[in-house]
């Protein structure tokens, strides 16, 4: 009885019969093929109805495009007409000048009338060729009513006077000098000429186009709607047509009653609607054809899966046998290991897997053994006691509901053990190996709280740590320290980021070695760290060990590179007993240190947080400064020594606030720099610049400073293309100055950029040459035009020989490479001739003229001198 049992459970571990699967699986490959098929019906239908519209916008925006374009020329042309028959020789009495000129005027789809006050025919383009067949009269003797419109022109459905068909007609009146009413000059659009051209638009099979004008009058459709032309068509669906700007919809036809997908465009230059529309039978002839083939191929496809798994479910159940050994097979094959015991405890089946996962006998562990002498095997094979004790009562706990268990083996592996009961009695156990699980989420966890590049713990963790420390903090204090490696774009920039990450490694060991073992470093992302100590008294020592261990020199993949670092300290309970406020303020220490020519180290002050909220503040006004473009542009002269007059002149940006007044330009413009705000001032400014020069003396340049960050974009050349076009001023007359710090790294972009503007014919001068990182390679490599002498060389230059022979070494250079040189902030004569004496090219400064409004400046031009070397 117990075997039979066996058996059974066996059985159902084995599932249903596979004829049942099969059965199953075709039928839901069929209903796939179903669904499938009707999906695929329904999206090509949708697919080709958004096609059709898509189309038909596209050729009702052209024709309108085309219409406009010839309503356009006929404006301009009844304009000709009125303005000769205003003048003489033609006029309403010079019967063959005006026919001449209507007969030139007539276009291609038109014809002209003229008639007089009373709305007499005069003169008709039609006259020439109606004469020649005798019916001129047939023309001049019809009388129509005068214009009741005030307007110039007006566009009019009506009757023509020969034809008696509706025609589009222009009608514009003809004043004398005095206003007086004298006659209207009629442009008759003939519908048909309308429906001609219509005709040569192919938009496919069981297409139309119609012109409607805007009170919903139609004017001419193609095909021809016999009986509706100048019959109001705006009712029923039709009136989605006439929204503002066209509209495309389906809609069933006044003209035919089908379903049409219709979409309509108005024109910029009179009351009318271009409408082109198609059957939306036609638009689906060929997804029926689709359709009606795709339909054939989805039931041959059922009926061959159904062919198939009839044949497979016939070949199944003759092979139950070979089936149940390939099910052996795949089950001994699965990665798991898998035993069933009965309700008593013995083993009904174990899979391979089992056996090699433990290392286990088959003959010990075999059909039939009780599962103590499984665990007495297990024991045999080096697992513990305890291990095995907790298996036995996870096994006989409770075999009557699905429980799992973790087990942690000696050899370090570790398994998963899930227990399921059986219906006929029993349970089935699997057996997974989850070390490398176990690994893999360890790895994780670390992921989730270190840093992947330093192996420092990573922010999150940090402020976890940050919070516990303050938490446990009641008498004593705590600082957190925020270190930032000044420059580090610059590596990344030049040496690439390979470099830049040993770098961060570098760093990061350092740091470890400069803190005490109950401290603790992070890395807070990019090139920034924090540190935790709580040896509060001996902080200036080590902010001093970290900037002279950082200083040290790196060797980098090769290359050798120097460091500084600028830190921000913040101390607890002083500065805060919370997270975010000891951040906060370490933070704006750091920006301090930074604000301060960074390698140095700052303690938190509450002054800093008052400048921050300012400068919060002033960023906040900067940006609505920029949206209400509240800056102004100054110039300031710049003169050439050599003539005393004004050779360019520099243009400065100006802001001033509505409350605070003027705001410094050292103060704004970091700050727009910091919040990516640059670009569009920058942008502003050199449009600006180059529309006011454009009404200077033609031998006056302009010269616009530029932001080291507008260089980081390929697109900056284009951009100064597009202000040099829109002023109109010449390239040659405008100069863009660029600092030293625009030049380091020396990257392909920033070569480009100046190849590009170089190109364009403009002039490239560099400014506060001498006072950064001076190369005397720039000068060699970089295409510029002019030297900017910093004014700190000028300011000593009657006093300090030091400052002399830069200022000579400086114009040396600039003459040995055929470069001119500028002298900035030149206050006074002795300056001006001690300049002149080195041989200085131009100067300006306040001895000359401070930067002014445009308005001044031109009066500067009226009354600049030549000789004094000032402006008086």
């Amino acid at each position: 009885m117990k075997e039979k049992r066996a058996i059974r459970a066996a059985d159902w571990l084995c599932g249903r019969s596979p004829v049942q699967w099969i059965v199953g699986v075709g039928a839901l490959l069929v209903l796939a093929i179903a669904v499938g098929t009707g999906w695929t019906i329904l999206e090509f239908r949708d697919r080709t109805l958004q096609n059709a519209e898509r189309e038909l916008g596209n050729a009702a925006f052209m024709l309108s495009r085309n219409f406009d374009r010839e309503i356009e020329y006929l404006l301009e042309s009844q304009s000709r007409i009125v303005n000769a028959i205003r003048t003489q020789p033609v006029g309403f009495e010079a019967k063959e000048e005006s026919l001449q000129l209507l007969a030139a005027e007539r276009g291609r789809f038109s014809e002209l009338d003229l008639l007089d006050k009373e709305g007499r025919l005069l003169n008709s383009s039609r006259e020439l060729a109606l004469a020649k067949s005798g019916e001129a009269t047939k023309l001049l003797d019809r009388h129509d009513p005068p214009p009741t419109s005030d307007g110039t022109n007006e566009f009019l459905l009506k009757r023509d006077r020969r034809t008696g068909d509706w025609a589009l007609t222009l009608m514009s009146r003809v004043k004398s000098d005095n206003g007086t009413f004298d006659g209207t000059v009629e442009r008759v659009l003939s519908s048909r000429a309308i429906e001609n051209y219509f005709a040569s638009v192919a938009l496919g099979e069981k297409a139309a186009v119609a012109m409607v004008f805007s009170d919903g009058s139609l004017v001419a459709r193609y095909p021809r709607a016999s009986g509706l032309a100048g019959q109001n068509v705006a009712f029923g669906s039709n009136r989605v047509l006439f929204a503002e700007g066209g509209a495309t919809a389906r809609i069933q036809s006044p003209f035919d009653g089908s379903e049409r997908i219709v979409a309509s465009r108005p024109l910029n230059h009179a009351p009318i609607l271009i409408v082109a529309s198609r059957s939306v039978d036609a638009v689906l002839a060929d997804w029926k054809e689709q359709t009606e083939r795709l339909i054939t191929i989805a039931v041959g496809l059922a009926l061959v899966a159904a062919a198939v798994v009839i044949v497979i479910s016939i070949s199944v159940a003759k092979q139950q046998g070979a089936s149940r050994r390939r099910l052996d097979v795949a089950i001994n094959s699965m990665s798991h290991g898998l035993t069933v015991f009965d309700e008593s405890a013995r083993l009904v089946f174990c899979n391979r897997r089992y056996l090699e996962m433990f290392g286990l006998s088959e003959n010990v562990v075999k059909r039939g053994v009780s599962i103590s002498d499984v665990l007495r095997h297990f024991k045999e094979h080096g697992v513990d006691q305890a291990t095995l004790d907790r298996f036995w009562t996870f096994a006989r706990s409770n075999a009557s509901v699905k429980q799992s268990l973790e087990l942690d083996f000696p050899d370090g592996r570790a398994f998963l053990i899930t227990q399921d009961p059986v219906p006929y009695g029993g349970w089935v156990t699997t057996h997974e190996d989850i070390t490398e699980r176990r690994l893999a989420f360890s790895r994780i966890d670390r992921l989730a709280h270190y840093d992947e590049l330093t192996g420092l713990p990573n922010r999150a963790s940090f402020r976890e740590k940050l919070l516990t420390c303050l938490s446990r903090l009641e008498t004593g204090q705590l600082a957190l320290l925020y270190v930032d490696v000044d420059e580090f774009k610059s590596v990344n920039d030049t040496l690439g980021h390979p470099v830049g990450d040993r770098l961060l490694k570098s760093v990061a060991a350092r740091l470890r070695g400069c803190i005490d073992r109950d401290d603790d470093v992070a890395r807070l992302g990019g090139d920034e760290f924090a540190i935790v100590t709580t040896n509060v008294v001996d902080l200036d020592q080590l902010a001093d060990r970290i900037q002279e261990a950082l200083r040290e020199p790196y060797d980098c993949n090769g290359h050798v590179i120097s460091t500084e670092v600028s830190i921000g300290i913040a101390v607890a309970p002083r500065d805060g007993r919370e997270v975010d406020q000891l951040v906060s303020k370490a933070d704006m220490a750091l920006y301090a240190a930074k604000a301060a020519g960074r390698r140095s180290y700052k303690y938190f002050r509450p002054e800093m947080e008052a400048k921050a909220v300012a400068r919060h503040q002033l960023g906040v006004e900067l940006k609505k400064a920029l949206a209400g473009r509240n800056f102004a542009l100054h110039y300031q002269p710049i003169v050439d020594i050599s003539s005393g007059k004004i050779a360019g002149c520099e243009a400065l940006l100006r802001w001033t606030h509505a409350e605070r007044g003027r705001i410094p330009p050292s103060e704004f413009i970091p700050l727009a720099e910091d919040m990516g705000l640059i670009e569009e001032i920058g942008e502003w400014a050199l449009r600006e610049a180059c529309r006011v020069a454009t009404s200077w003396p033609s031998h006056v340049t302009v010269a616009v400073n530029v932001s080291p960050l507008q260089f980081r974009h390929t697109t900056f050349p284009l951009k100064v293309a597009a202000a040099l076009a829109w002023s109109g001023l010449e390239p040659h007359r405008l100069e863009l100055e660029i600092t030293e710090a625009t030049l380091l790294g020396d990257d392909e972009i920033t070569l480009s950029v100046i190849d590009q503007l170089r190109e364009l014919g403009l002039k490239i001068s560099l400014d506060d040459f001498g006072t950064g990182y001076s190369s005397l390679s720039y000068l060699h490599r970089i295409s510029i035009d002019k030297i900017k002498i910093d004014k700190r060389f000028v300011d000593t230059i009657t006093s300090d020989n030091g400052a002399t022979a830069i200022v000579q070494a400086i114009v040396h250079i600039a003459s040995a490479s055929n470069k001119r040189t500028v002298a900035e902030g030149v206050e006074t004569f002795q300056q001006l001739a001690s300049l002149k004496k080195l041989g200085c090219d131009q100067m300006q400064g306040y001895f000359f003229s401070p930067a002014v409004s445009d308005r001044e400046l031109k009066l500067l031009f009226l009354g600049e001198t030549v000789g004094k070397g000032m402006l008086r």
